[in-house]
């Protein structure tokens, strides 16, 4: 049985990107009036060739989340890491946030194809803050690196609960505001 696409509906301006290109320009204004046009088009160089270096992890990563939209069955994904999945999404969202190689061009596209596919915010927080957190591959290759075992552990085991207890948080407040949200609209 196949999914049907998900709906797409319109989207509204977004705040992050408008935020952020207001202070690229005043940056941009600021180095080029302090620094001068040489090193504002120096810098501009080098964040072009940045730019053609993360597109195509961008591109992969936004790709293989609109994939999974489609491929992942929403009743399971539901069931698994829904509102109603309990400890147990959480859990499971903080186990493959920790376990995912790769990123964040790769994590947070896959926690929007998540929750397009039907985990609920609490997964989606626990499955971000598990990839911060407890990302397996940068524990293994850099912080045993560079630190001593000792401390990793215990960096580990503190940080160990703090997916679980966000999600469970996340799930908590957007209830709660949702709960308000809903009162207010019938209020009227």
């Amino acid at each position: 049985m196949s999914n049907p696409p998900p709906a797409r509906g319109r989207r509204k301006a977004d705040a992050g990107l408008l935020i952020v290109l207001v202070v690229a320009v005043v940056s941009g204004a600021l180095c080029y009036a302090l620094k001068g046009p040489e090193v504002f088009w120096a810098v501009l160089g080098d964040d072009l060739w940045l730019l053609l270096a993360i597109a195509p992890k961008v591109l992969a990563g936004v790709l293989l989340a609109g994939l999974l939209t489609v491929l992942l069955p929403r009743e399971q994904v539901a069931r698994w890491m829904g509102s109603r999945s309990g400890f147990k999404g959480l859990a499971l969202a903080s186990l493959a946030g920790a376990l995912l190689p790769g990123g964040p061009m790769m994590t947070f596209p896959l926690a929007v194809a998540l929750g397009t596919a039907g985990a609920d915010i609490g997964t989606a927080t626990a499955f971000v803050t598990g990839w911060a957190l407890l990302s397996v591959n940068r524990t293994l290759v850099w912080e045993m690196s560079f630190f001593d075992n000792d401390f990793v552990l215990l960096r580990y085991a503190i940080c160990l609960l703090l997916p679980l207890l966000l999600g469970w948080l996340a799930r908590l407040l957007f209830g709660r505001i949702k709960g308000l949200a809903e009162e207010q609209g019938g209020a009227e």
